[in-house]
């Protein structure tokens, strides 16, 4: 599958900010105090732009299955099946109707998006659990790390910090961007088959999705 158009445009920011930021790669490590803080602002500036896209891309197929079902309820996809299953009824009100209950899981899901900030676990969770997609763990471990280095670099002081060098961190956001890629291929699937190549524990789809029939009849209006 090919990847979509946020993350091409992900992809290009990415390159040019090693062109604009990272120093060039010297062997002997001899770097100025100029070519580190480069380097943190190349850190630091990856770190938005993959928060930025993983926030853009989880809005869009979001919103793209919610108009689906909007315009014909009977289109019950995996991510509005699961944003009705994660709804959590208020306590002390009625119970809900089912498509109030995608309506208000739909809502909520957006402010948290719009509102977060960071790829953190918690960050990724919160994205991915009411549609019922699981992020690749390394993934979901890689950018916890990516996170907290960032969260390191803008709230201490630069002489309380380890030197980052420009070689390994254009390594490191390099491998980010690839598994990204893949996460991008993953996240189409899901959205159009509710399928991924790999096959979460918990997650028990087949080829025909019996339960979505089930489902249907539950949540149609």
């Amino acid at each position: 599958m090919p990847t979509s158009n946020r993350y091409i445009s992900l992809a290009a920011r990415v390159t040019q900010l090693e062109s604009h930021l990272l120093p060039g790669i010297d062997p002997t490590l001899s770097y100025t105090e100029k070519d580190r803080d480069l380097t943190r602002a190349y850190y630091l500036l990856c770190h938005a732009e993959f928060e930025a896209y993983i926030e853009d891309i989880t809005k869009e197929v979001t919103i793209r299955a919610f108009t689906k079902w909007n315009a014909d309820k009977s289109i019950i996809s995996p991510i509005i099946f699961h944003l009705a299953y994660n709804y959590r009824q208020e306590q002390g009100k009625p119970k809900d109707a089912p498509y109030s209950m995608i309506v208000k899981s739909y809502n909520s899901l957006i402010k948290v998006i719009d509102k977060s900030n960071g790829i953190k676990e918690d960050n990724l969770n919160n994205f991915f659990k009411p549609i019922g997609f699981e992020i690749d763990p390394t993934l979901q471990s890689t950018l916890n790390d990516f996170g907290r280095t960032r969260g390191q670099i803008a709230h201490t002081a630069f002489h309380t910090q380890q030197p980052l060098d420009p070689s390994t961190e254009k390594n490191h956001i390099k491998q980010i961007l690839s598994a990204l890629s893949l996460f991008d291929q993953e996240l189409n699937d899901y959205e159009i088959n509710g399928t991924l190549n790999r096959t979460p524990i918990n997650m028990r789809w087949t080829s025909r999705f019996p339960f979505l029939d089930r489902a249907k009849k539950w949540l149609r209006i």
